[in-house]
Order: structure tokens, then sequence, then C-alpha cells
């Protein structure tokens, strides 16, 4: 069973839907996956049409009683709470307030450990929230997109709040960090016919830890909104984006067998 946190300092670079996608795609080839949505906007609580307030992530942190709701066929969904965005201020004082979710994993861990993955999806940001999402996982996996300005500034910054979240998180006793995480990116919204996204790809191809390169689609903008995942749309509705699904299948197919491998 492999964690995976979708995660990124900035906004609108893709995150959810290509969770969502991916999602779709891994229980299609029979993988067993529980999404859990951290991101208090519940974009992937609300594609899957659970939007609550009542036995939801928020439980976790809470002391409540947490639900894990059969979404779709191999894949089960904790939602998102809209307050969400409070539990910062509610956990600050607590102790080991960065290790909440893994103690309810360990709590758990007969019901987590039947599924295959685990795929998080955080807000933007690299708080508490975040925190806890990244010390239970196996990878943390980071979006970038051609026409962020300074993307390489951008992956940079959150290396250095990753190794400074290491660092923190170092047990005395043994001097090494309890976040064992490795981070990837996958470069994403790139155009064959743009001098920008042509740099962007060069500059990823050499990097070791890229793991995904997914080319623009206007059908991928719009998988959320309607509610179906591209590897899931029938042939006709993919007449104009030839080869679109086989090019998503084939980067998840790469990611998968990297994070298993790794």
């Amino acid at each position: 069973m492999k964690i995976m946190t979708f995660t990124g300092s900035k906004g609108g670079v893709g995150k959810t839907t290509i969770l969502f996608n991916y999602a779709a795609w891994l229980a299609q080839n029979n993988y067993r996956v529980l999404l859990i949505d951290g991101d208090f906007q519940a974009n992937l609580s609300s594609t899957f049409q659970t939007i609550t307030n009542e036995n939801t992530l928020l439980d976790v942190f809470l002391g409540g009683t947490p639900e894990i709701r059969n979404v779709a066929s191999n894949i089960d969904l904790l939602p998102a709470s809209p307050n969400l965005d409070k539990v910062e201020g509610l956990i600050q004082n607590k102790m080991y307030r960065e290790y909440l979710l893994m103690e309810w994993m360990r709590k758990n861990a007969d019901t987590i450990n039947q599924y295959d993955f685990v795929m998080i999806d955080t807000h933007p940001e690299f708080g508490l929230l975040t925190k806890n999402m990244i010390a239970v996982s196996d990878a943390v996996i980071v979006p970038l997109e051609p026409s962020e300005y300074g993307f390489q500034q951008l992956k940079t910054q959150f290396e250095l709040r990753m190794a400074e979240y290491r660092e923190d998180s170092i047990d005395p006793r043994s001097g090494k960090s309890d976040i064992d995480a490795k981070v990837y990116f996958i470069g994403n919204k790139i155009q064959h016919n743009t001098s920008e996204s042509r740099t962007f790809r060069e500059i990823l191809s050499e990097m070791d830890n890229v793991i995904g390169l997914f080319n623009y689609r206007e059908v991928m903008k719009k998988a959320l909104t309607l509610k179906q995942a591209v590897v899931d749309m029938p042939d006709e509705k993919l007449r104009q984006y030839h080869g679109y699904k086989e090019h998503l299948e084939e980067q998840f197919a790469h990611m998968t067998e990297r994070i298993q491998n790794d």
C-alpha cells in the first residue's frame, strides 16, 4: 500500500484534476483506492457529490467519527469539511499536532491496509494540515506548469520547506527524521506549440524526480466539472482529442511504476 499526497505552494496548477483522473485509472486497473480530501475548498468531494459537515476528515483531528464513503467502483472517499480551514487553530496546542492523521491511520490500520493506494488532496499551503498529510506519505507529488512565473523558484521553495520539515522532525533518539516521503514533480498543461512549454519540457527532462508530463487539452480541464475522468469517457466524447486518453494512461502507468519501485 502506497500513500501519495498531492500538494504545492500555488493553486490552479491542476493538482486535483490530475489526482481525480489518476484515481479513476487506478480503479480501472483493479487497484483499491482511498481518497482523502484535505482541502477545505472540497473540490474533490464535490466531484463525487459528497459535500457535508458530518463525519469528515475534520473529525480525525477533533476526535470525532470520520466516515469513509464508497463513491465509485474501487474508490472510497473520506470527504473534506468546509471548516477544515479552522483546523490549524484548533490543534495548535495539541501534543504531536503534526502526527494526528498518522495516529488515526494507526488506530484504523485494518481498514487502511485494505487499499492499494491512499491519495490525499491538499490546500496549496504548507501549514499543519499539509504537514499531517506529508507525515503519513510515501510520496509527495507536486505539479508544475509552464505558465507559472518562475516555476523553478516555486520548486525550490517547496524543496526548502520540505527540508526544513524533515530537519524539524528529527527524532533525537535515532538522529533520523520521521518524514521519509519522497518528493516527485509532474509537469502539467504542456502545450506543443509554445516556446515556453518546450523550454519547460527540456528542463523537466533533466530532473530525475519528474515522473509525469501531461499535455494540455481542454477536456482535462473539464473533467471535474463533468464529474467524469477522461479515462472513463466514451470514445465518441473524445473524438476531437484523439490519442489523449492513451497519453494519460501512459503517464499514469509510468507514475505508478516509479512510485511502487522507488
